[in-house]
C-alpha cells in the first residue's frame, strides 16, 4: 500500500474555533511559515480549519510566524 501526503485543498479562517494572529511566547521550538524553527521569543500564532483532499476530512490547524513572515504571506496571498 502506497501512502501519499494529503494536500490541503482549502483553509477556513472564519469558522468555529478559529482565531486570527495573536502574539504568544514560544517556550519550545515551533516551525514558522518561513520554515525556520524558533523558540524562547515572542512570535505570532493563529488557528484555522484545513480541508484535506476532496472535502470529506477537516481538522484544526495552527500556524506560527514572525512579524516579517506575516507581512510577506499577506502580500502574496492577499
Amino acid at each position: 500500500m502506497v501512502c501519499t501526503k494529503m494536500e490541503i485543498t482549502q483553509r477556513i479562517y472564519d469558522g468555529c474555533d478559529c482565531y486570527p494572529w495573536m502574539q504568544v511566547f514560544a517556550f519550545w521550538p515551533v516551525k514558522t511559515l518561513s520554515g525556520r524553527y524558533v523558540w524562547l521569543r515572542k512570535i505570532y500564532k493563529r488557528k484555522f480549519w484545513v480541508v484535506w483532499g476532496t472535502g470529506f476530512h477537516m481538522e484544526p490547524h495552527v500556524e506560527y510566524a514572525e512579524l516579517f513572515d506575516i507581512l510577506a504571506y499577506e502580500s502574496i496571498h492577499g
